[in-house]
């Protein structure tokens, strides 16, 4: 008999030629399924990049934005910053002079007090240092340069050098007083008094008594003249004024 081939024509052969087309049809298939899904893959990274770029420049303008505001009012308000500073500097350079200050109210009024009415001024002159300016001189006997604090020179006379003696020992009771010197304490040989002697007979003595206060924080003495203080003239007392003052 002879033999008749039914399988078609173009139906491939099994061997090598089904094996080929095994090996390399899938293959070419997960190729191309890798690189779309790296296409994919790196269009969806390129497009969240793109959109946190995106979202990172809205932020910078946006915060340029704000700086700028904030600029733009800072500089709206800097007069008044400028008022505050210039505000605070004075203010605390009246408290430095208000804490340097020396208490010459409190002072005065603790000598007024304790001078007796027997004793009569004619010449009180107070500075804060040895240096400040006066008008009319403090006295030739003054021992005011002895310490550079706070002082007061006192010119009067007295009924006797009891009387004097008596003066001194109520001077160092003034509070704030460290020291009490007389420079003088003479009586007249004429018992003439004139414009600058209040001695009218030759028992009565007329003395110089200067008043030491103790150094206070804040106020340094001046070296140029520049610190005296009130009362700083050497303008005469009027008669009686210490014994109008003074305690009975």
């Amino acid at each position: 008999m002879k033999a008749v081939n039914l399988i078609p024509a173009d139906t491939p052969r099994a061997g090598g030629a089904t094996t080929a087309f095994s090996t390399t049809g899938p293959i070419g298939a997960y190729v191309v399924i890798a690189v779309l899904a790296v296409a994919v893959v790196m269009a969806g990274a390129f497009a969240f990049t793109n959109k946190q770029l995106s979202d990172r420049q809205s932020d910078l303008a946006r915060v340029e934005r704000e700086a700028q505001a904030a600029e733009a009012k800072t500089n709206a308000l800097k007069p008044y910053t400028e008022f505050a500073a210039v505000r605070t500097a004075r203010v605390e350079t009246v408290g430095g002079l208000l804490d340097g200050r020396f208490d010459w109210a409190h002072s005065l009024r603790e000598v007024a007090r304790v001078v007796p009415a027997d004793v009569d001024l004619t010449s009180l002159v107070g500075t804060v240092s040895p240096t400040s300016p006066v008008e009319g001189g403090g006295g030739s006997a003054s021992l005011r340069t002895a310490l550079p604090v706070p002082a007061v020179d006192l010119i009067g006379c007295a009924k006797s050098q009891a009387h004097v003696a008596t003066l001194l020992a109520r001077l160092r009771a003034v509070d704030g007083v460290q020291r009490v010197t007389l420079a003088s304490s003479e009586k007249s040989d004429s018992g003439a008094g004139g414009e600058t002697d209040c001695r009218s007979t030759k028992k009565m003595p007329q003395f110089q008594v200067t008043l030491f206060y103790k150094a206070l924080d804040g106020i340094v003495p001046a070296a140029d003249g520049a610190g005296a203080a009130t009362p700083n003239t050497a303008a005469p007392a009027a008669p009686n004024t210490a014994a109008a003052g003074g305690s009975k």
